[in-house]
């Protein structure tokens, strides 16, 4: 049976964070697992239900709180916030990605990390006990990759349906404790040396008489100065006061 339950303050505090870590640093190990993990999402048809997540954090929750994300559609972009989990009704969140709970041995256990109302789902089916086999094989190759700490599981979802040459760009502000989600150009942000990649997904393409399976980047954190946090910034000056222009968040 699958066990969800919400996170708590000490999940993400066991996360490292974006900015004084180099957790956004791939491997040549992490990228076998996630080649891995892709093949398997195909040969189990679950390329278009789950896409896997760097765990990673910006900031952290207040006891009580949960992260939860709402849609914008004009300018398109999400937002994610810390809320107090008991203004919401038992059944009024879904979790939208989350991270495998190694602390029970009872089935597949995760602990949700992100959360959205059933209108942000965009028409992604809740999680249920239909995708514990699932689930249970990616847990199964990320302890064999000894990533089981690494990487988390999404829901698929495109709330803010972009395009194939779109991808998401991710930002936060600490004052605020958002993180922020606008509309990039893949191509763009790809070629930047300074996005992170934190989410994937994989699709099926047919290549003359062969079916290839391809890795897409879905989002990714672009550094701005000495990190991906805009509350340096949104004054419209440098560390040393001086003026800066355009903005940190400018989509690309």
């Amino acid at each position: 049976m699958l066990s969800v339950r919400d996170h708590g303050v000490e999940d993400y505090e066991a996360l490292p964070h974006m900015d004084t870590t180099d957790v956004g640093d791939l491997r040549e190990e992490d990228q076998a697992c996630l080649e891995e993990l892709g093949q398997y999402l195909v040969t189990t048809e679950a390329w278009e239900r789950f896409g896997i997540w760097l765990l990673h954090k910006h900031f952290e929750p207040a006891p009580g709180e949960v992260f939860v994300e709402h849609t914008v559609r004009e300018p398109r972009k999400t937002e994610t916030t810390p809320v107090e989990r008991s203004t919401f009704p038992q059944r009024a969140l879904s979790t939208t990605a989350i991270r495998f709970d190694d602390a029970t041995d009872n089935g597949v256990a995760v602990v949700g990390m992100e959360f959205a109302a059933q209108d942000d789902l965009a028409g992604a089916a809740p999680l249920g006990d239909g995708d514990e086999a699932v689930l249970s094989g990616i847990a199964e190759r990320l302890r064999a990759h000894d990533k089981i700490g690494r990487f988390g599981v999404r829901l698929i979802r495109n709330p803010l349906e972009l395009s194939d040459g779109e991808m998401l760009h991710e930002t936060c502000d600490s004052t605020t404790r958002t993180m922020t989600c606008t509309v990039g150009q893949r191509d763009a942000m790809l070629a930047d040396v300074a996005t992170v990649q934190t989410a994937w997904r994989w699709r099926l393409v047919q290549g003359g008489t062969d079916t290839v399976v391809m890795q897409d980047c879905t989002a990714g954190c672009v550094r701005v100065g000495e990190g991906h946090d805009l509350a340096h910034n949104v004054s419209g000056t440098d560390d040393f006061d001086n003026p800066t222009e355009g903005g940190p968040d400018q989509p690309f």
